[in-house]
């Protein structure tokens, strides 16, 4: 009976051991999981904050400063691979060196009904805000003209639309404020246009409530703040600038700029009216519209000319960079100039109907105006007015297959990298080698770990169920 009790009471004690040690056993493994899964977060930051650190302190394009078969090598290699990949429907690329183009390149298919090839001197791609650029131009001819006051209320020129109510700030809105975003307009909005059979609305229909927002929500232009504080980009702004054009010349908006600009700087065959390319039996000359997979779409018309519908050639578009550094037949010296020379509320960011990217050796700026346009078409210029080069850069369909280049370019020009390239640095990084980093580290770190805990149950100094009471 004794040996019978004594059996059942060590019985009794092993399976309490036996419950404490598989509790135990469980709050170890527990543990050990967290441990783990802090280790691999540990590292996945680490990483991370690495390659920021070398966004921000150490990238940049591989390519030799004042070597300009680097840089044309480098962008052209880059816009093949995306071609070949299929990431980019169409593309076109235009440098310029010392004020005279050095080299054209086109990439892909122009014309998807007839697959022919991408043309600089013929293809015609629409350039989005770009136009704003052109339009500029045409703005500042007026105004040493006398036409109008750079800082004069355009209120006092439009007759076929004003601002709706009683705005404490309408009546100040200047030819400045609209060129540099600072009228304190707050549209928010980008213009898609319309498609083929749709009504295409009036400039003032479109001022009141536009048909064709892509983003936000749609509502008449209104100035909500003081003018001249601030800025915030304005697509609505270019739109009453297109307006006062046709109030002052008696001219469509697209007949003038023909008149004026285009053709004075030798862009022929530009225009800011897709009717007008139509009706000179030019359509197979439009570079498809093609979407982010490629597929074509039907050309859009434009109310808002001013603001996105130019069409131009990327040789038309160079002929405009060339203008910037030589005597030219539309602005004078001094005009252009102050058109450069940073606005008052854009933080030094903005020059009239130009964006000042970076400084460059001469105490002004590297200069241009980038673009894009439904559905994934887009277009971007730049030129150093020191040096007398420049970037033109084209393109249809994709993925933001050129975000990028025209950093690149940046780089090369002006040795300094953009704020917005070491971002795009930074998220081509996150795409690219640092998944694979962060995964192959945590397989590692996971390994390791269980080779540690198999290592611990080994020993001989481990607990296991076979201790002797």
């Amino acid at each position: 009976m004794s040996l019978f009790l004594f059996t059942e009471k060590s019985a009794s004690l092993d399976n309490k051991e036996m419950n404490m040690f598989n509790r135990s056993g469980s709050k170890g493994t527990g543990r050990k999981i967290l441990v783990t899964m802090g280790l691999i977060l540990l590292w996945t930051l680490a990483v991370i904050a690495v390659v920021l650190a070398e966004a921000i302190w150490f990238a940049h394009p591989a390519v030799d400063r004042g070597n300009s078969a680097s840089i044309e090598k480098h962008l052209v290699q880059k816009l093949n691979d995306a071609t070949e990949d299929r990431r980019l429907g169409s593309a076109a690329l235009v440098l310029v060196q010392g004020g005279k183009i050095a080299a054209e390149h086109g990439f892909g298919v122009a014309n998807a009904e007839t697959q022919s090839p991408v043309q600089t001197d013929q293809t015609l791609y629409i350039v989005g805000s770009v136009s704003k650029a052109v339009t500029a131009w045409g703005v500042m001819r007026l105004v040493e003209e006398g036409k109008f006051g750079l800082d004069e209320p355009v209120m006092r020129h439009l007759k076929r639309w004003r601002f709706p109510g009683s705005e404490a700030f309408g009546d100040k809105v200047t030819v400045r404020h609209l060129l540099s975003h600072t009228a304190g307009i707050d549209d928010g909005f980008g213009f898609s246009g319309f498609s083929p059979g749709e009504e295409i609305q009036t400039v003032e229909e479109s001022l009141t409530y536009p048909k064709d927002t892509n983003s936000g929500e749609p509502h008449g232009v209104t100035v909500v703040r003081e003018p001249g504080k601030a800025m915030s980009y304005s697509s609505a702004g270019y739109t009453i600038l297109q307006l006062l054009i046709e109030e002052v010349t008696n001219q469509s908006f697209a007949g003038y700029m023909q008149e004026a600009v285009l053709r004075p700087l030798g862009m022929t065959k530009s225009s800011y009216d897709l009717d007008a390319i139509v009706s000179e039996d030019r359509a197979q000359d439009l570079a498809a519209s093609y979407d982010a997979d490629l597929k074509p779409h039907p050309h859009r018309r434009y109310t808002a000319q001013a603001a996105v519908s130019l069409r131009t050639t990327p040789h038309g578009l160079a002929q405009f960079v060339l203008a910037y550094t030589r005597k030219n037949p539309v602005l004078n010296e001094e005009t252009l100039k102050q058109m450069m020379t940073p606005q008052r509320g854009t933080a030094g960011t903005w020059g009239l109907g130009q964006t000042l990217h970076v400084v460059n050796d001469a105490g002004g700026y590297v200069v241009g105006h980038g673009g894009g346009v439904f559905p994934a078409s887009g277009a971007m210029m730049l030129v150093n007015p020191a040096t007398g080069n420049g970037f033109v850069l084209m393109s249809s369909g994709g993925r933001g297959a050129t975000n990028q280049l025209v950093h690149d370019w940046v780089y090369w020009e002006t040795g300094k990298m953009t704020i917005e390239g070491r971002r795009q640095i930074f998220y081509d990084r996150l795409k690219g080698p640092v998944p694979v980093a962060i995964i192959l580290g945590a397989i590692t770190l996971a390994l390791w770990r269980l080779s540690r805990r198999r290592g611990s149950l080994d020993s001989p100094n481990s607990n296991d169920s076979g201790g002797q009471i």
